[in-house]
């Protein structure tokens, strides 16, 4: 009987850390995200960072959405790569704008341009942009 209470537990203990591992490294549950996932998720990251709820992320809304961390040239916001969502270059963010990136992103990403980013394509992604200096993915940021 010991022995099976000691192998059961070890089995939670071990399903809890696959979960925990999936829930951090693949918040859509599976290691394949489809552009439609991508752009639903990208919506409701604008609904949260979007915190007055008026349409548009302002600067105040980006830098606390980036928690006040400061980009690769010491700008707050998060560096350029929200800010180059930035299409009209206004100063806000439209939903539109923001979903677009997201999607220009993803696309990027996107190796054999089937709709379907999988986890390689993600990591091969990743690790050409960190090769090429870890920047943002697309482009300078605005004025530059």
């Amino acid at each position: 009987m010991k022995h099976v209470t000691m192998a059961a537990a070890a089995l939670a203990v071990g399903l809890a850390g696959v979960a925990q591992a999936q829930a951090f490294q693949d918040p859509w549950g599976d290691a394949t995200v489809a552009r439609a996932d991508e752009e639903a998720k990208a919506g409701e990251r604008f609904a949260v960072a979007d915190a007055n709820h008026d349409g548009a992320i302002s600067t105040d809304e980006l830098e606390a959405a980036s928690q006040g961390q400061r980009g690769p040239n010491g700008d707050r916001g998060g560096g350029g790569g929200l800010r180059r969502a930035d299409a009209n270059e206004d100063g806000k963010i439209t939903k539109d704008e923001f979903v677009s990136a997201q999607l220009r992103r993803f696309d990027m990403q996107d190796a054999n341009k089937d709709g379907q980013l999988t986890r390689a394509e993600r990591d091969a992604a990743r690790a050409a942009r960190m090769r090429n200096g870890g920047g943002g993915w697309g482009g300078p940021p605005p004025g530059q």
